[in-house]
């Protein structure tokens, strides 16, 4: 009767274990590849030409193998309204106004069927603004960083309105992609050096922000 119960037994706990390991969820694998970003790495190379800097060399990245998932292969696989054909943000914190320009672009059209091309740059530059302002309110206690949110795209356009691609394209003309390294390091060290000396004047620093702004865009 025992040895009867303890087989049982036995073969209960063999049914459950085998069971949860078919039930098992699917785990992703990674391996280490050689990086490789074409459309990135088309930019590093023009910037680095344009500003005449030595390339790097390449290093390996931490990545998921995609081998044997069955993923869309083609973006004629998704149903597609009208856009504006992609651009590149460049070497900028700044997707969030790429992303948000961009649907609003094709909103645009889809209401009134304008093809416009708005300036990214342009919202970017009153958003920096509008940050900065925020830090001397908060002194210092708030983010100001390249990124944001797509709400604040209807936001800069209230209050400060949009414009065309081709009236404010926020970069040299001879630079082939945005660049926001520099102009945005010497932003941050500048209010770093307000916070650190309690020199809250808002007109004073929203004055040289655009000043740094404008030299840069």
């Amino acid at each position: 009767m025992f040895q009867h119960l303890r087989t049982l037994t036995i073969v209960f706990l063999l049914g459950i274990f085998f069971t949860g390991l078919a039930q098992q969820p699917h785990r992703d694998r990674a391996i280490f590849v050689e990086k490789k970003n074409e459309f990135f790495e088309k930019i590093k190379k023009e910037l680095d030409e344009y500003y005449q800097k030595e390339q790097q060399p390449k290093k390996k990245k931490l990545a998921v193998d995609l081998s044997g998932m069955d993923l869309p292969t083609s973006i004629d696989q998704f149903k597609r309204s009208w856009y504006n054909p992609p651009i590149s943000q460049g070497l900028t914190g700044t997707c969030w106004c790429f992303a948000g320009t961009s649907f609003f672009e094709s909103e645009i059209y889809r209401l009134t069927g304008q093809k416009l091309k708005l300036s990214e740059m342009y919202t970017v530059y009153w958003e920096y603004v509008e940050k900065a302002r925020r830090f001397v309110r908060e002194r210092g206690d708030s983010f100001f960083g390249q990124g944001s949110e797509l709400n604040a795209v209807p936001k800069i356009w209230k209050k400060y309105g949009i414009v065309p691609e081709d009236v404010y394209p926020g970069k040299p003309a001879d630079q082939p992609f945005h660049d926001h390294s520099k102009m945005f390091k010497e932003m941050k060290n500048y209010l770093n050096s307000v916070k650190e000396n309690n020199a809250w004047n808002e007109e004073v620093v929203l004055s040289t922000i655009k000043s740094i702004l404008n030299h840069y865009l």
